[in-house]
């Protein structure tokens, strides 16, 4: 068990206190980000609650497949007596619903990121935790909160994304234990590795091969950038770069990878890897965050050759 009973009684509290409740998508979404969103909402819809949830961006299509997606909507009042933050170490990472969550009556966090400042007035934080999915399970399991086929199968994809399918240091027995009883509880293990990891269109293939066959080595550091170009030259997404970073930091000799991607004409997002190196400092340092060995941060420059120079500086200054 990682969260107190302090915590969990506090939080059955603002549930069971609250009318309405809002669950915040970050901005960007991933596998643990709708899991544990999608899945919580969930199961506060079948306890009885009137939830929403806040999507503000595009999902990739690699993860089309999830259920419950149609409650991922613009659509939400202007306030809610309770406003969950989940996946998310900063408030400015909920985007466009940050004003929703200031006006809201109480406000809670449960994040598992390392050396957020993100401050509500009930935060479960639990650095290191491989993915806040395996704490919305506990918070569940705890409190005797519906736990459908559905809604395992949600949480199991959080789980298998934000761990590298349980490949990264961070995982525990306590992981492996809350997968096995996610699969007991119904979660569709089958359909969801078919969908996540044996479903990759070939133009997403061709994008990622491109992309590696033009990445840039620096001793044991290895770079590489999805331009706009190259995106629609294959026709993909900008979000289908972000495996070519776990590709780069797998390869032999490699400790740091780091790829950027262009998303408007002065942001580029850098997403950073390793095998023993703590990243998450270096995320911190540029203005962004999140694990030990994965983590990412923005760099504003006024074309992509700048944003290419800026983020190899970052590179190269960081300490094996």
């Amino acid at each position: 068990m990682k969260i107190s009973k302090e915590k969990l009684d506090k939080l059955m509290c603002f549930i069971d206190e609250a009318e309405t409740i809002a669950i915040a998508s970050h901005v960007d979404p991933d596998g643990d980000n709708l899991g544990s969103t999608l899945g919580f909402a969930r199961a506060l819809r079948n306890y009885g609650k009137d939830v929403d949830v806040i999507g503000h961006d595009e999902i990739d299509d690699y993860l089309k497949f999830l259920p419950d997606l149609e409650y991922y909507s613009k659509d939400h009042r202007d306030s809610y007596d309770l406003f969950f933050v989940l996946d998310a170490s900063e408030m400015e990472r909920i985007g466009t619903a940050l004003p929703i969550a200031r006006n809201s009556k109480k406000t809670a966090v449960v994040d598992h990121h390392v050396g957020g400042g993100i401050q509500t007035d009930l935060n479960i934080i639990v650095d290191d935790s491989p993915a806040t999915c395996e704490l919305i399970y506990e918070i569940i399991d705890r409190l005797n909160l519906p736990l459908d086929k559905i809604t395992a199968s949600l949480l199991f994809t959080g789980i298998v994304t934000d761990t590298g399918r349980f490949l990264y240091t961070n995982v525990t027995e306590n992981t492996f234990v809350t997968a096995g009883k996610l699969s007991t509880a119904g979660a569709d293990m089958e359909y969801i590795y078919r969908n996540l990891y044996q479903s990759k269109p070939i133009k997403v293939m061709q994008f990622e091969n491109e992309m590696i066959a033009n990445a840039e080595f620096i001793g044991n550091k290895v770079f590489a950038i999805a331009s706009k170009d190259l995106v629609e030259k294959h026709g993909v997404q900008i979000g289908d770069a972000e495996n070519v970073v776990n590709q780069l930091r797998d390869l032999d000799g490699v400790d740091v990878s780091m790829i950027i991607k262009e998303y408007g004409p002065n942001e580029f997002k850098a997403s950073l890897r390793s095998k023993d190196v703590d990243v998450s400092k270096t995320a911190r340092e540029n203005g962004g965050g999140g694990h030990i060995r994965a983590s990412g941060f923005t760099i504003f420059a006024d074309n992509l050759d700048q944003a290419r120079d800026k983020a190899l500086k970052i590179l190269e200054s960081i300490n094996d």
